[in-house]
């Protein structure tokens, strides 16, 4: 009992010191009342108010024990990472939002558009995606000798009809209109209108690339390439939609006005290919699984205070 008295002081001494420090004034604030500890790490109710709204863009359970749980996740994750000298930077970041957009049915520029609108500040919700991205690459660390048999992939391949599917291959390459974080909503405004107007130019990869390296400020990435019974629903028809050399409608994005040139569509005859993936599916699954359990056991050694 002394010892929870003394975890709960020393949370709010840490809770008062960062209020001076800022000069937050944290006693009168029902904001930041405490909520909870996690090994002396401070919880507020103003953590629970932004994972509350994360959880909505996310479309789980808004509850506040459903928020709370979550943020105690990504704290002992993120300090388990620390232990192993991990630091998830935005390209894991992005990764694990690409994922879960996946997992909503949704394109990932959709899931970065409703995050940066919820008005939820990027460093929470980058700290909720850094530790899940975080989180599979330490399993995958700690699992190196985990595998797929070829049993299983052929069990799952008689599952889904009796042969690995056929697939349409798309090649993409991201364009994006740039614009400086300090942008206005009229500049939003002005750069979507140019992304418009830009993408009714843009009738083939070669010549609409090609002008696209002629305008100020705009980027073109690397080339990639997605199988079409790999993306969301929403994402796979709005690819037939739009059609070989031609831009996906403008979307609001971490830098700027982003789209994606498709500039090519094509078989995927290869088996062997449709069995890798599903290869891989399988592998991730074990990897959540696994991943989840390893949580379980640090959430079970931590010390969590609830007020």
């Amino acid at each position: 009992m002394m010892k929870l008295h003394s975890n709960l002081c020393c949370a709010l001494l840490a809770l008062a010191l960062y209020g001076l420090a800022t000069g937050f004034d944290v006693a009168p604030a029902r904001a930041q009342a405490l909520v909870a500890t996690v090994n002396d790490d401070p919880i507020t109710s103003y953590d629970i108010e932004q994972r509350l709204k994360l959880l909505k863009v996310l479309k789980r359970p808004a509850l506040k024990d459903v928020a709370l749980e979550a943020i105690i996740a990504d704290r002992l994750r993120l300090r388990e990472l620390k232990k192993y000298k991990l630091e998830p930077g935005t390209n894991e970041r992005n990764g694990a939002i690409a994922k879960i957009a996946g997992e909503m049915k949704i394109l990932p520029q959709a899931l970065v558009s409703a995050l940066q609108s919820s008005g939820i500040p990027e460093k929470d919700w980058s700290e909720f995606f850094k530790a899940e991205a975080g989180w599979t690459i330490l399993t995958r660390g700690l699992n190196k000798g985990l595998e797929v048999s070829e049993r299983e992939v052929r069990a799952e391949i008689e599952k889904r009809g009796g042969k690995a599917a056929n697939s349409i291959e798309y090649l993409l390459r991201p364009i994006v209109f740039i614009l400086p974080i300090s942008a206005t909503p009229d500049q939003w405004q002005a750069r979507s209108r140019e992304a418009e107007a830009f993408r009714t130019r843009f009738t083939d990869c070669t010549s609409g690339l090609q002008l696209a390296r002629s305008l100020p400020e705009v980027a073109i990435k690397e080339q990639f390439s997605r199988a079409a019974n790999g993306l969301p629903d929403d994402a796979r028809q709005l690819f037939e939609r739009t059609g070989v050399g031609h831009l996906t409608p403008a979307s609001r994005g971490a830098t700027g006005i982003e789209m994606l040139a498709i500039c090519a569509r094509r078989d995927m005859r290869d088996d062997a290919s449709a069995s890798e993936d599903i290869r891989n599916e399988l592998l991730a699954k074990k990897i959540d699984a696994l991943a989840e359990k390893s949580y379980s056991e640090i959430r079970v050694r931590a010390v969590i205070v609830k007020r």
